[in-house]
């Protein structure tokens, strides 16, 4: 005898937004169930800068502060500096560059202690020096009523993405105001699909967030992004082919930027032995289109690289190796 299906019958909110919202569960569920993180603590967000925006606009709802504070480092991510001051946070920054760029977690909990900044926001690896550091010892050593935000959205061999955010969590079980934001973007090469998220190690925070964030990401890209988080990232290949490319050209024209614990990842950062403008003229005339250090925190002696697409880092580097010498 065949069992009886139970008829669904969906008058809520139509049968395409009840896929929407099942596929925002789903979602949550695969990426709890590969990386062995309770999925109600998963919140599906419009890429990592929207996981960012939604950790934002949660600390901006419950601060006292007419301007909230975010302590970061600099160089660190544009664009996440550019979310928190478009909406009045006052970015509170540690400069890396005097000391190597390094991230010392010592200084920044003794400057979270004295700045008593509302939210830390820091990118493992650094965006764009892929300098790592340890999330526990700066999560230990600061206030539970700081929140934190640790964006892992860059991939590299050294770190494991799952098992660092599982490892947090749970070291951190319940601890309030802790976040840890990731997207596909460039793991899998998947911007276009816009699949992010934030992971809350406090269910209270996660219910919280969710109420926050009721926009939906899109179904076809909640597919893509569960075909891309059960296999490693796909570009780790491209990256050790654009830093051979990289480390073979560096010498007398440019030097790359190592800190002391720098992992290779989609960015790197690189400092020019020669003049700014002459360079931006071969870059130019190549046309060749890069990040000056102006728009990130540094002069334009230092310039940072996309390194997923390693032919146009060859590219670059026969530019402004031949450009130079001519």
């Amino acid at each position: 005898m065949q069992p009886t299906v139970k008829r669904q019958v969906e008058l809520r909110t139509g049968t395409p937004y009840a896929n929407l919202n099942a596929a925002q569960a789903r979602f949550a569920q695969t990426l709890g169930d590969q990386w062995h993180i309770d999925p109600n603590k998963i919140i599906p967000t419009f890429g990592a800068t929207g996981a960012i925006e939604a950790v934002r606009n949660h600390v901006l709802k419950l601060s006292p502060k007419k301007q909230p504070a975010v302590l970061t480092v600099s160089p660190g991510y544009w664009r996440a500096r550019e979310s928190f001051g478009g909406l009045g946070f006052e970015l509170i920054d540690i400069a890396t560059e005097p000391n190597k760029f390094s991230i010392n977690e010592e200084i920044v909990i003794e400057r979270a202690g004295e700045a008593r900044p509302d939210l830390i926001y820091l990118s493992l690896p650094n965006n764009p020096t892929g300098e790592i550091f340890d999330p526990r010892k700066i999560v230990s050593g600061v206030p539970d009523e700081t929140a934190i935000l640790f964006d892992l959205t860059l991939p590299c061999r050294d770190l494991k993405v799952g098992e660092l955010t599982r490892e947090v969590c749970e070291s951190f079980k319940e601890r309030s105001n802790l976040f840890l934001a990731g997207s596909t973007s460039k793991s899998h090469e998947t911007a276009e699909y816009r699949v992010g998220w934030t992971v809350c190690a406090s269910q209270k925070d996660a219910n919280e967030l969710r109420g926050e964030n009721r926009s939906g990401v899109s179904t076809f890209g909640i597919a893509e992004a569960i075909r891309c988080v059960v296999r490693p990232p796909t570009v780790l290949d491209n990256i050790d082919r654009s830093f051979s490319f990289l480390e073979k050209g560096a010498g007398r024209k440019f030097a790359i930027v190592t800190p002391p614990r720098r992992v290779r990842t989609t960015y790197v950062l690189i400092e020019l032995l020669e003049s700014p403008e002459n360079v931006r003229k071969i870059l130019d005339d190549s046309g060749i289109q890069v990040m000056w250090g102006s728009d990130f925190g540094l002069t334009d002696r230092h310039i940072r690289l996309e390194t997923i697409e390693y032919p146009n880092i060859e590219i670059f580097v026969t530019a402004i190796n031949n450009g130079l010498d001519g």
